[in-house]
């Protein structure tokens, strides 16, 4: 196995990992919170990492899928600081942290093979839909925030790679 491969293989193999914890993260926002519109978009949220993980799921390696996820901060505490922040607050640090990820999907979207192009590049658009959520959040866009989510979601989920 060549290293670009292996970089290949790891990265994907990270970024369904990701999906996994990322859904569980939202889920966990979702009912930590009493406000049914922030619910709602945490819950819109989580279904957009479940629709990526499964267009992932066949590019992972069986083994791997059952492999330990790398080190993430605990789950719980993590999704309770967050959930505790001001909403725009929340946002803001949800542009920064999607940032590198997009950066990273776009080098694997680079690296994929054909028969992995749809799949990576629903996870890239997955990335840029989060990133503009927050956006037009923070620019008070609150009826349109939710579009680029639910599109790339419906993509996933029309996609013959879904499990």
């Amino acid at each position: 196995m060549t290293s670009a491969s292996k970089g290949y293989r790891d990265g994907i193999l990270s970024a369904w990992q990701g999906e996994q914890w990322g859904r569980e993260f939202f889920e966990l926002l979702a009912a930590a919170t009493d406000d049914a519109d922030r619910r709602a978009q945490w819950e819109v949220l989580a279904e957009l990492e479940r629709a990526t993980g499964d267009v992932l799921l066949p590019l992972v390696d069986g083994d791997d899928a059952d492999a330990p996820a790398q080190k993430r901060p605990e789950l719980g505490t993590a999704a309770a600081a967050y959930g505790a922040l001001p909403h725009n607050e929340a946002l803001q640090r949800m542009m920064t942290l999607v940032e590198p990820a997009i950066e990273r999907f776009r080098e694997l979207l680079d690296m994929a093979p054909k028969e992995h192009r749809e799949a990576v590049q629903i996870l890239f658009d997955h990335e840029v839909a989060i990133r503009d959520f927050a956006k037009r959040e923070l620019a008070g866009d609150t009826e349109t925030s939710l579009d680029p989510v639910r599109e790339v979601t419906a993509r996933a989920r029309a996609s013959a790679l879904a499990a």
